[in-house]
């Protein structure tokens, strides 16, 4: 999913919540920009893989790959590696839960990541493509052998 939709609807729901809960400015900020900067982790693999510290750059980057990737029939992205996110993924978001046990805020960055993760679990489910791609990133290393870079 492009970032404008999940700022946009990051904004809705975080509001929908503070509206909801009445919960501090704070804290709605934190599950807003959380919602959203999750994807921080795709300009760090822009910066690995290009060495280009271009945010326009990377943005131009990941759309046109959107664009290749969703244009090949499911059956042919089979044969191709996934793009690993380190915040996309079960292991990053149990390291969290276990540092909001201890830095209470934590849980608001968790819940904005929830509000984005159901947006890129709808998006995939719209385009057509597998789930556990957003869930394990380990899982996403290991289907990845054997496979070919998708350039």
């Amino acid at each position: 999913m492009l970032p404008k939709y999940h700022i946009i609807m990051g904004a809705i729901v975080s509001l929908a919540i503070y509206l909801i809960f009445q919960i501090t400015f704070l804290q709605l900020t934190i599950i807003f920009l959380s919602s959203f900067l999750i994807d921080i982790d795709h300009y760090f693999l822009y910066i690995f893989r290009k060495k280009d510290f271009s945010l326009i750059n990377a943005i131009k980057y990941f759309k046109e790959r959107r664009k290749k990737w969703l244009s090949m029939k499911p059956e042919k992205r089979k044969n191709y590696k996934r793009a690993i996110f380190i915040f996309h993924g079960i292991e990053f978001w149990l390291l969290l839960i276990i540092i909001a046990n201890y830095i209470n805020l934590i849980w608001f960055v968790l819940i904005g990541i929830f509000i984005h993760m159901v947006l890129d679990y709808i998006d995939l489910i719209y385009v057509n493509d597998y789930l556990y791609t957003k869930f394990s990133q380990l899982y996403v290393y290991y289907t990845n052998k054997r496979k070919k870079e998708f350039l």
